[in-house]
C-alpha cells in the first residue's frame, strides 16, 4: 500500500502541469475554479460548474484542503478540551498538560493556517491562469473523489 501511495505522490499527471487552450475552458470555468479556493465557496465549482472538468478539478482540491483544515481544527479543539481543561485541572501534572495543549493549539494552528493561506493563494493564481495544478498531498486525495 505504501508503494502505491509513494507512486501516486511522485507520478506526474498528464494534464495538471499544462496550460489550457482558451477553447477548452471558458472564462466562467476559470472564474469558478479561482473562486472555489475561497473558504466555504468550494461548492461553487462543484455545483455550478459541474459540467466543466477544469472547475471540478480545482473544486475537489479546495474541498479536500478545507476538509483537512476542518479536521485539524476539530482535533485541536478536542485536545485542548481534554488536555487543557480536564487534565489541566489536576494539581501536579496540570501545568504539564496545559503547556502541551498550548503547544498544540497555538504554534501548530499558526503553521497550518499559514500553509492553508499560501496554498489558497497559489491555487487561485494557478486557476486564474487556466492551469491544472495538483496541490501536494491534497491533490492525490482530490483525484480519488468522484464528485
Amino acid at each position: 500500500m505504501t508503494d502505491r501511495y509513494n507512486r501516486a505522490l511522485t507520478d506526474t499527471p498528464t494534464q495538471e502541469s499544462q496550460l489550457l487552450d482558451p477553447e477548452r475552458a471558458s472564462s466562467d470555468a476559470i472564474l469558478l475554479a479561482a473562486a472555489g479556493y475561497i473558504q466555504l465557496l468550494f461548492f461553487l465549482p462543484l455545483w455550478v460548474g459541474s459540467r466543466e472538468p477544469f472547475a471540478k478539478f480545482h473544486g475537489r482540491q479546495s474541498l479536500v484542503m478545507f476538509g483537512a483544515v476542518l479536521a485539524f481544527n476539530i482535533m485541536v479543539a478536542v485536545s485542548d478540551l481534554v488536555l487543557g481543561r480536564i487534565l489541566g485541572s489536576m494539581f501536579i501534572l496540570g501545568i504539564f498538560f496545559k503547556v502541551v495543549a498550548w503547544l498544540i493549539h497555538y504554534p501548530a494552528g499558526f503553521v497550518v493556517a499559514l500553509a492553508y493561506a499560501v496554498l489558497v493563494v497559489m491555487g487561485i493564481a494557478k486557476a486564474a491562469t487556466g492551469e491544472y495544478w495538483r496541490i501536494p498531498v491534497a491533490g492525490v486525495y482530490a483525484e480519488r473523489l468522484r464528485i
